[in-house]
């Protein structure tokens, strides 16, 4: 399962912390974010069709982040800069 999140992280420092969050909880997940879409993408790819979205959501927002869940149609779009831990 991929999942696409709207955030406004910007600072590349934030989103290795918060991708460092989720790897630790969920170590089989691919992490990253696109920083350069106007969105702050953060894409999550679980390899299986199971997802702890409400504990991704919560891990942004304990940083003191917004975050949203945005359609799938987006999910193809590859990003320009990640930051993969």
């Amino acid at each position: 399962m991929i999942e696409i999140y709207k955030t406004n992280v910007q600072k590349r420092q934030q989103a290795k912390q918060i991708v460092k969050q989720i790897k630790t909880l969920f170590s089989n997940y691919r992490v990253n974010f696109d920083l350069e879409d106007c969105d702050c993408i953060l894409r999550i790819d679980t390899g299986v069709k199971i997802l702890d979205n409400n504990t991704i959501i919560k891990i942004v927002r304990e940083n003191g982040f917004k975050i949203e869940t945005l359609s799938d149609e987006i999910s193809l779009v590859k990003p320009k800069f990640t930051v993969n831990i």
